[in-house]
């Protein structure tokens, strides 16, 4: 036969963590791998010489948010993520997602990027999957429900315990939601629409997913000072239901002993040892990225932006919330704008030097921020620290992510910038943590990033590279791949992947983007 591609000579990853890369060629045919051996006397279209490249599976990022920073609605090539080896995206994360939006409000992702002028004509997750499938889509596509999403649909901007009533209500639209294709559940328990749920109403939900054979995605109520009690919160969870579950973006800001480290992995053991199914996806950065509202006390920001822009406005108020942040020492000079409504004024500056000029306090400077930018503003939190970063991504629990969003080629005009991870966090893995510092084999770092997010997923036929599985290939050089994005300059695509597979179909041919709407939406 002839193949439609052919990739021959290279070393194959394959995605499983379970072998060494193996010498083999690849044949692709149609969307699929037909074949896996010596096809050296083997006819294609296309031929790939892989020789001294590794022959991996596509990247799986389990921790995607092109939703609810808007590449997905404004660019669905997503080429930042298609030029990294991401072949499928997992959307819906952090509790807010694009469907279902019974009231047609995209309200939950407003603290993350301007809602105004998108268009909504969708309202259930089927119309939702459906008008996605119809775009350009550059990666394969799946999505989370998002907890706030489908709780603002009956409880507006009011920060408040559900009723029976409307326990029932979220808990059928989510089981509406996962029958027309949703991978499972997010719950984000540091923003403030969901900060009041009541446990029955998290259990309800849940059980739900557990039914529905899905996974839940839970961003921790606290990551700084209270990180172990809110690792706790999501086990006490996991012992009445254990479903599937994942701990977005693990992390430990202002943590500098390695033993805080450890004592989180040790409770990450215990609670998989005594029946909790969870893991936890990591990206290889050590500054987070964040809304600007979480360092205020959670008392503050119940009830959505309306409550918090008056609060911030009442004089009383506004020094109650400036003194409960100034007890809590954030290292203000560390802490950067990323974005905000108030266009390029601020970005890429640190709150000290905010604060500095303005004559006031961090925290005072803080709540002048979010009144005039209406509380959209995000920031860069450089306060991880590398041993912890380096401990956490090489435990077997740890999957691989960005934790970013697809960028197109025009995005580094907007006034705004975009975290690095968005455009290097696998050759930033593959490069400094497997070749530089020997942190991961080249094999368990494909499979962190591939065959593991997949089987999480439950996605069949994809994250290995194996016949009959679906044609997601990345072909690099193990030896030259880096990442190139930097905080100062982002919008830079790493080097060392020379050719990207989605589908059957060449997104990226000897390192250049072809511009190929190859991806799908998968449902579950």
């Amino acid at each position: 036969m002839v193949f439609d591609v052919l990739i021959k000579n290279g070393m194959v990853a394959d995605g499983t963590g379970k072998r060494p890369a193996f010498r083999s060629d690849v044949g692709v045919s149609g969307d699929k791998i037909f074949d896996i051996g010596n096809l050296a006397k083997a006819k294609s279209k296309i031929e790939i010489d892989a020789l001294g490249q590794i022959v991996s599976p596509g990247f799986v990022d389990i921790q995607n948010h092109s939703d609810s920073y808007g590449g997905l609605l404004s660019d669905p090539h997503l080429e930042s993520m298609v030029r990294q080896g991401i072949t499928t995206i997992l959307i819906g994360q952090c509790g807010s997602s694009l469907a279902p939006l019974v009231k047609g409000s995209l309200a939950s992702i407003q603290k993350w990027t301007e809602v105004a002028g998108v268009n909504i004509n969708w309202t259930s997750m089927a119309e939702f999957l459906e008008t996605v499938s119809r775009r350009e889509l550059g990666v394969n596509l799946t999505t989370l429900v998002g907890h706030a999403t489908i709780r603002r649909d009956f409880v507006g901007e009011s920060s408040r315990p559900l009723t029976p009533q409307e326990e029932r209500q979220i808990a059928a639209l989510l089981i509406r939601s996962l029958q027309e294709g949703a991978f499972g559940l997010s719950i984000g328990l540091a923003y403030s629409h969901e900060r009041l749920a009541a446990e029955e109403e998290i259990l309800r939900l849940l059980r739900v997913v557990q039914t529905g054979g899905g996974g839940v995605s839970f961003h921790l109520r606290n990551e700084d000072t209270e990180i172990y009690a809110a690792v706790n919160e999501v086990f006490n969870f996991l012992r009445y239901v254990p479903v599937k579950s994942k701990i977005s973006h693990l992390k430990i800001l202002g943590e500098k002993n390695i033993a805080g480290a450890e004592k989180l992995i040790r409770m990450l053991e215990i609670a998989n040892r005594d029946g909790a199914p969870i893991y936890f996806d990591v990206y290889p950065y050590l500054a987070s990225a964040t809304v600007l509202y979480l360092l205020l006390p959670e008392w503050a920001t119940l009830g959505g932006k309306a409550e918090l822009i008056k609060r911030i406005k009442t004089p009383a108020i506004r020094q109650d919330i400036i003194r409960d942040m100034e007890g809590r020492n954030y290292p203000y000079s560390k802490i950067t704008i990323a974005s905000s409504s108030l266009g390029h004024n601020f970005v890429g500056r640190d709150i000290a030097q905010i604060a500095q000029d303005q004559n006031v306090s961090g925290g005072e400077a803080i709540l002048n921020l979010l009144s005039a930018a209406r509380d959209q503003v995000t920031v860069f939190w450089h306060d991880l620290e590398e041993e912890i970063l380096e401990a956490l991504i090489k435990h077997p629990l740890a999957m691989v992510a960005t934790d970013g969003s697809g960028y197109g080629h025009l995005d580094n005009q907007k006034s705004s910038v975009s975290h690095p991870r968005s455009f290097g966090s696998t050759a930033r893995v593959l490069g400094r943590y497997v070749r530089e510092k020997k942190i991961l084999t080249l094999e368990e770092a494909v499979f962190k990033m591939s065959g593991r997010p997949a089987e999480w997923l439950g996605l069949k036929n994809r994250g290995v590279i194996a016949k009959n599985n679906f044609a997601d290939v990345v072909v690099f050089d193990a030896e030259k791949i880096k990442d190139a994005a930097s905080y100062a300059n982002p919008y830079r695509h790493p080097e060392g992947i020379s050719h990207v597979i989605i589908n059957g179909k060449l997104a990226v041919k000897s390192g250049q983007y072809q511009q190929i709407p190859a991806g799908r939406v998968i449902r579950k």
